[in-house]
């Protein structure tokens, strides 16, 4: 007998499976790098399956009456409803693909999600992963928001142009991160994955007339963390991350500012609420 959690796995299954054609040819209409004038806009960081998260921020686009709205990457992987996360944005930007943005993260791909969650979550099913992989090489891999605010998931490969950064070799930009050390240094993460100082920052705003970046993909217990005097700004938007204590935090970018909403879970009753608000310039 299929259980009532399996039976809705699988029905979000197979609506994704359905949705992809369709999510397919919209991301692929997409360039590597968006240009997004429309504000204000809401900046979303790291979901990681947590679907009761994902809820929030979209009720609260609602409540803040903010049509568009950015994700910076990694919807599935160590959540328990990656599944029903991917399908419900997938959803939003083929109804809404003027309003709503998606980017790559490092865990929109093959090999994070065998060893990190989602695989095990569908079932085992390659043949799925592997076609649900084909969506993940067409999506855009960074934002220019008012053509200031540099969006991406990880980080920056350099002091080069955005120009360069196409779908295919977007490695660096879903997996670097920022560090206190000068130049480039290596990561914990892997041998291949980078981390860049403060110099690098300067010189890739300063190449591409920039102000500033704003990236996910790192875990703070207060869900976000300023860096290189308000040069980068790191968000990340799952509160109660694996078992740990953090908050989530997600931005409304709006006339050059940028303000940060806070948010976490209740203890007594489980709830996600809004802690807090900065106004930010």
């Amino acid at each position: 007998m299929v259980s009532v959690k399996n039976s809705i796995k699988m029905t979000a299954k197979k609506g994704l499976l359905f949705l992809l054609p369709k999510i397919d040819s919209t991301f692929a209409l997409e360039s590597a790098v968006l240009r997004i004038d429309a504000e204000p806009i809401m900046l979303v960081g790291d979901i990681h399956g947590d679907l009761q998260a994902l809820n929030f921020i979209m009720g609260m686009r609602e409540e803040i009456n903010c049509k568009n709205i950015l994700f910076l990457g990694d919807y599935v992987d160590r959540g328990l409803q990656s599944t029903e996360v991917l399908l419900k944005l997938f959803q939003l930007k083929i109804e809404d693909p003027e309003h709503v943005f998606l980017l790559r993260g490092n865990h929109e791909s093959v090999e994070m999600n065998f060893y990190d969650g989602f695989y095990k979550e569908i079932g085992c099913d390659k043949e799925f992963l592997l076609r649900v992989s084909q969506t993940y090489d067409k999506m855009p891999v960074a934002a220019v928001l008012s053509g200031h605010t540099f969006c991406v998931h990880g980080g920056i490969d350099g002091t080069g142009s955005i120009d360069i950064i196409n779908k295919e070799e977007c490695f660096p930009y879903l997996w670097n991160d920022p560090s206190e050390s000068l130049g480039f240094t290596p990561s914990n993460r892997g041998p291949a994955v980078k981390e860049f100082g403060a110099n690098i920052v300067d010189g890739f705003l300063m190449t591409n007339n920039l102000k500033r970046i704003v990236r996910g993909h790192e875990f703070y217990e207060e869900g976000y963390k300023w860096w290189f005097d308000g040069k980068l700004l790191s968000i990340f938007s799952c509160p109660r991350y694996v078992g740990q204590k953090n908050d989530g935090t997600f931005v409304l970018f709006e006339k050059g500012q940028l303000k940060l909403f806070v948010f976490g879970i209740k203890r007594s009753k489980e709830k996600i609420t809004l802690k807090a608000r900065y106004e930010i310039t």
